[in-house]
């Protein structure tokens, strides 16, 4: 999917004007760099859209996404949590029914992960986590790639 794709389902949710003042909030995501609201919603729905394209394409095609792209899209979440606790309710309705919508499509081809085998894959993460660090792709590359790494454990 590309960001004007991304940009058009993002604009079926916001207005340009709103979109701009909740881009305006911004996340810390590294030292020196941070992203607004707006930005980590279109990367999260890209991160999303991608992975549940993926899931009929075969291992060996190069360019499928494994275990570790699954985390960098969970990280994506974590900071749209973190910058949702900065809105009020009235201001972030249109944002979050944007933001469950990306959700529901993820959780539509995920189920949890009951081995935890995400959660041991990135140990360095925080204690507390949202739900979707229990979430994994029911079939698929990354489902394949995350079994791989359960055999290991």
């Amino acid at each position: 999917m590309s960001e004007v794709q991304a940009r058009e389902w993002l604009g079926r949710h916001l207005g340009v004007a709103e979109a701009d003042q909740l881009d305006g909030t911004v996340v810390s995501v590294a030292p020196a760099r941070s992203l607004g609201l707006v930005t980590l919603l279109i990367g999260w729905y890209e991160h999303v859209t991608r992975m549940e394209r993926e899931i009929e394409l075969p291992d060996s095609d190069r360019s499928v996404w494994g275990a570790h792209d699954l985390i960098a899209a969970d990280i994506l979440r974590d900071f749209l949590a973190r910058g949702l606790e900065s809105l009020s309710g009235g201001e972030s309705r249109n944002f979050l029914n944007a933001l469950n919508e990306a959700d529901s499509r993820f959780l539509s081809y995920t189920e949890v992960d009951e081995l935890g085998v995400l959660l041991r894959l990135d140990d360095d993460g925080p204690e507390v986590r949202g739900w979707w660090w229990t979430r994994i792709p029911r079939s698929g590359p990354i489902r394949r790639d995350l079994d791989r790494f359960s055999a290991s454990f």
